[in-house]
């Protein structure tokens, strides 16, 4: 980036921003319901001034689905204390690159189906995945050494619908 010179906002069909060096966002924390609020509150703030508001919502919709289901279902209740995440969010020329590892339990494979549950054998949810897929490219899951990773990239347009 050139100092003093505008440069395109991502994801703002070539609006321009002042520019600025801040592009990452990282955090790591305790899976908590309301400490995953206040850390995608703090995302925002920190990303928003960079990034499309379409971008950065699409992206907080696919982080929150995570991260609760990291909160909620990370750990057996019980099971010791919750989960610890690390989040990192990089705003790039195609989109905004997101990862997340924790060290909760392993994902179940039925997560992982990329056409969803059937509503009306399972209408109580189960559609995070399925949801992410749609909202994300280079959709990528594994697990190492105790701890889970996953990676994507919420495109600067949405998918269009098939």
């Amino acid at each position: 980036m050139i100092a003093g010179k505008k440069q395109p906002m991502p994801g703002s069909g070539g609006a321009t921003a002042p520019p600025s060096r801040v592009t990452v966002f990282a955090r790591g924390f305790v899976a908590a319901p309301g400490t995953v609020r206040a850390v995608l509150i703090e995302m925002t703030d920190r990303l928003g001034p960079h990034v499309s508001p379409d971008l950065l919502g699409r992206a907080e919709l696919a982080l929150a689905e995570l991260l609760n289901n990291v909160a909620l279902h990370g750990r057996t209740p019980g099971a010791g204390t919750p989960p610890m995440v690390h989040l990192s969010v990089v705003a790039q020329p195609d989109g905004l690159g997101c990862s997340v590892s924790d060290d909760g339990g392993l994902l179940p494979h039925v997560c992982l189906d990329s056409t969803g549950p059937d509503p009306l054998t399972h209408p109580e949810g189960g559609f995070g995945w399925f949801l992410i897929g749609h909202l994300a490219q280079s959709l990528v899951y594994f697990r190492e050494r105790n701890r889970n990773f996953v990676a994507f990239t919420i495109p600067l347009q949405p998918p269009r619908p098939d």
